[in-house]
């Protein structure tokens, strides 16, 4: 191997731990695409003032937060039982009285919240 192509390698070595530290902003869980996606379509439905690309960003901005804090199991129960927590009678009780997700449901409610703050996006 000539020494050009060493000069190369171990530049490109040095610079992995600087991508690696750069990478690192917390804990961030890795859900699918299809729950980044749905998440992301289902945020710019819900905020339709905004045109597609501030969406897109917005609102994937929204949904890093969120794997941030949850794992993918807990986000997909938790956006569950937040859409279905109001429903009527029994239909909506099994999510809005289970206790385990009810707690949860608080934490899940606070980090969306900062989440729309932070990304701002004006509800």
């Amino acid at each position: 191997m000539n020494f050009a192509k060493l000069t190369v390698i171990a530049a490109g070595m040095s610079l992995m731990p600087v991508f690696a530290i750069a990478d690192d902003h917390g804990e961030d869980h890795d859900y699918s695409t299809v729950n980044r996606v749905q998440y992301v379509n289902e945020c710019i439905a819900a905020n339709g003032d905004m045109n597609v690309y501030e969406g897109t960003h917005k609102c994937s901005c929204v949904i890093d937060k969120i794997a941030a804090d949850f794992t993918e199991t807990q986000f997909e129960d938790l956006s569950t039982a937040y859409k279905y927590k109001n429903m009527p009678a029994d239909k909506g009780a099994q999510f809005r009285d289970h206790e385990e997700i009810s707690s949860d449901m608080k934490k899940y409610e606070k980090t969306v919240v900062d989440a729309y703050r932070t990304c701002r996006i004006t509800r």
